[in-house]
């Protein structure tokens, strides 16, 4: 075949023709594939934003499950659930029924109250095992449980160890960060109301009572058992304490702004929060998990936490 040479074409124009060894790039290329990249980068960012908060939603969802499935595990052993707390010498009350009033509350601590009056101050002083510390069997951590000493408070010297032993699926993802390594993101509902930690309260876990499924008149599967809460660190006594620590009420909107003030006040509990927008994961009876929203009708989600709420309504119509 014959061969053309461009010295053949003197009046042909050369300046297209690039040097075999040139492999670099116009400016307008460089400028076009920045320009790609920095929108693909503004696509991706969101959407990986998106997915860690998805991520952490679901590990959060799997700790409630984790101790759901392990309050039903507990309840098949005992036939019923476990108490939200408990006071050194605890005269634990089966079901619903209440011991006679011994005459008008006194003062003087938890063990100088008739037992109708008891409640607990959030206070690092007293007995407080609580429902956590009933579950740990039942969440795999067996030798932890044995480890606690039942014999003293949870306060004491001998429970110290275990005390500051730090539960990874206690802690929320969302949360973790501002959180105390021994402190607890779940915590039990103990009443619809704001009211302290004590007996005559209306949730499914109470102070020195335990609950048997019946005595549930609304139903497992809609009363509310565990939710997230939120705390600042300096007043979290830890997993361990059946107090506002592992313990909370429905007295104030899911998620409510409250002071560092509050928190001085012992018999304060303080309500469900997380830092998920828009509202907290809670556990149910059953085992179910669901997302409340923080502008949930507050008697909506009284009626749920109550585990009685037909009794809580007469109760309001006689008054």
């Amino acid at each position: 075949m014959k061969s053309f040479s461009l010295l053949q074409f003197p009046h042909l124009d050369r300046s297209w023709v690039r040097p075999r060894g040139s492999r670099g790039f116009s400016l307008l290329e460089i400028v076009v594939v920045l320009g790609i990249l920095a929108i693909l980068l503004a696509i991706s960012i969101p959407v990986l934003r998106d997915m860690r908060t998805l991520a952490r939603r679901s590990n959060c969802e799997q700790n409630l499950i984790r101790l759901t499935l392990a309050s039903q595990a507990y309840s098949v052993d005992h036939l019923h659930l476990p108490s939200g707390t408990f006071t050194g010498s605890a005269n634990v009350l089966n079901g619903e029924s209440m011991p006679e009033l011994a005459g008008p509350p006194r003062s003087g601590g938890e063990n100088a109250q008739p037992d109708a009056y008891l409640t607990i101050a959030s206070l690092p002083k007293g007995y407080h095992h609580n429902w956590i510390s009933s579950l740990l069997p039942y969440c795999d951590r067996e030798g932890m449980y044995q480890s606690i000493h039942f014999d003293v408070g949870v306060y004491a010297p001998q429970n110290a160890v275990t005390r500051d032993a730090d539960i990874p699926f206690l802690r929320c993802p969302s949360s973790a960060e501002r959180q105390k390594l021994n402190t607890s993101s779940y915590v039990g509902l103990h009443a619809s109301d704001a009211r302290p930690i004590g007996i005559k309260n209306d949730g499914m876990l109470t102070l020195n009572r335990w609950l048997f499924p019946d005595d549930v008149p609304d139903g497992m599967a809609y009363t509310i058992l565990l939710g997230e809460k939120l705390s600042p660190q300096q007043f979290d006594l830890g997993w361990m304490s059946g107090t506002r620590s592992s313990l909370r009420n429905a007295g104030t909107p899911i998620n409510e702004p409250i002071a560092d003030e509050a928190y001085h006040d012992p018999a304060f509990v303080g309500g469900l929060a997380s830092l998920h927008a828009g509202g907290a994961f809670v556990a149910l009876g059953d085992g179910s998990i669901e997302f409340l929203s923080d502008t949930i009708d507050m008697k909506v989600y009284q009626s749920r936490v109550s585990r009685n709420d037909q009794a809580n309504q007469t109760d309001e119509t006689a008054e």
